[in-house]
């Protein structure tokens, strides 16, 4: 499905759909745990390959409308299975840990779509064989990936090319027989191990926290009993990057929570956007402004760089965007992909090895691509409501994978789209 998205100005009450960082991590702790009740957990195309691995891992849930009761599994009574985890990372990572404590002297599959076959795994890998579990794949250990347990306790250090590869271990280790230290080398999207700590504590396991090392005791029983998933503040960027763009917005539900990507509400407000937070009532306000380029350290915000990228292209002066070298390992390489989108509106970017220098002015319109990443969809076709001329944003229905009713969420506000 393609999208023409028309100049437009915007205007209402939006509410952003449930975190997906969390929805992950909530849904595997549940199934670890003997029972459990989700509250407003995401439901989209990433988050249903998590649910599905967590049925195929052994546990059971029943859905009534926005409440997800778990009894949960045992790994290792689990047996190997073949894993099709569509197009979510996070599944995939945090499975390559789990499928390790499986006893089952069978190899797990885990596999997905062509964009996850091209997600390297290695780092995590090496750790995990280091303590033990068989891992067979190719050198960078893309998927499909063949795993046997069982990896056990002990010390290992990790790169942290990416944050999942840590959140992985840390989900893993306390089913391990032994107690674990993670030696953790250049922290990269540290507030995404933020909420899996969280998680976990509400799960009741001990992990002690030194930095960025962590000791983790073995055999430790998950027991979280209920968690309700806070909004999505990766999602909420988009919203905000609307109503700086073209209107005024009032977005609800958006209670403060460990979520890194709340630094929007900073970075919008340090390049001059007229928006406001109120932490009690859970509700941002934002309206149309003149932004102004800044620069910008997004180590830990990956997530938000394509919105970020949106709202520099209207913006007074250049904005630079640095620090973001892993964004080169997300479902395509955003940095390229930005890039790619910016240029074929007529803005002018130059594009740096761990980034982007953006110069904002008059976006002309054109034909933009997600190119299969569902962040690409969600913030460039906001270009279209000031656009000159018409965006045309091509394979546009993948923001299914965390944002579901996007397009029809800009139609609600007054923004003019087109579905192809």
């Amino acid at each position: 499905m393609d999208v023409v998205v028309r100049k437009s100005e915007v205007e209402g009450v939006v509410t952003p759909p449930p975190s997906k960082s969390y929805t992950h991590r909530v849904f595997l702790a549940a199934s670890l745990s003997k029972k459990c009740r989700i509250y407003n957990p995401l439901i989209a195309e990433d988050t249903l390959a998590t649910l599905h691995a967590c049925k195929l891992l052994g546990s059971r849930f029943v859905r009534r409308f926005r409440i997800f009761e778990f009894w949960g599994c045992s790994l290792k009574k689990t047996k190997a299975k073949y894993f099709y985890l569509a197009n979510s990372g996070t599944t995939l990572r945090f499975l390559i840990g789990l499928t390790s404590q499986i006893y089952d002297r069978k190899y797990s599959v885990l596999d997905g779509d062509t964009s996850l076959r091209n997600r390297p795994n290695r780092e995590l890998v090496l750790a995990l064989k280091s303590l033990g579990a068989r891992i067979r794949g190719d050198e960078s250990s893309k998927p499909p990936l063949f795993v046997r347990g069982v990896a056990g306790g002990g010390e290992v250090k990790i790169k942290a090319i990416s944050s999942q590869f840590i959140s992985s271990l840390l989900f893993t280790l306390p089913n391990a027989t032994g107690d674990s230290t993670i030696f953790v080398e250049g922290m990269k999207s540290k507030p995404y191990v933020d909420i899996t700590l969280h998680v976990l504590r509400k799960a009741k396991v001990r992990v002690e926290v030194d930095g960025n090392n962590y000791y983790i005791q073995g055999e430790q029983d998950f027991k979280l009993r209920k968690f309700e998933v806070p909004s999505d503040f990766s999602s909420a960027s988009y919203l905000i990057a609307a109503g700086l763009l073209a209107g005024k917005l009032k977005i609800k539900n958006m209670f403060d929570s460990m979520q890194g990507d709340k630094q929007i509400i900073e970075i919008a407000k340090q390049m001059g956007g007229k928006i406001k937070w109120d932490k009690e009532e859970g509700i941002i306000t934002v309206e149309k402004s003149e932004l102004k380029g800044i620069d910008i350290d997004a180590s830990n915000i990956p997530d938000l760089v394509p919105a970020i990228s949106v709202m520099a292209s209207v913006a007074k002066g250049k904005t630079r965007i640095h620090n973001a070298e892993h964004l080169k390992l997300k479902e395509i390489d955003r940095i390229d992909g930005i890039y790619q989108n910016l240029k074929a509106v007529g803005v002018e970017v130059k594009k740096m090895d761990d980034g982007l220098i953006i110069k904002g002015g008059k976006i002309k319109g054109g034909v933009v691509n997600s190119f299969g990443d569902h962040r690409m969809a969600l913030a460039f076709s906001l270009l279209g409501l000031v656009a000159e001329r018409e965006v045309m944003v091509k394979n546009a229905e993948v923001v299914s994978v965390s944002f579901p009713n996007y397009y029809e969420t800009i139609i609600e506000i007054g923004g003019v789209v087109e579905k192809l």
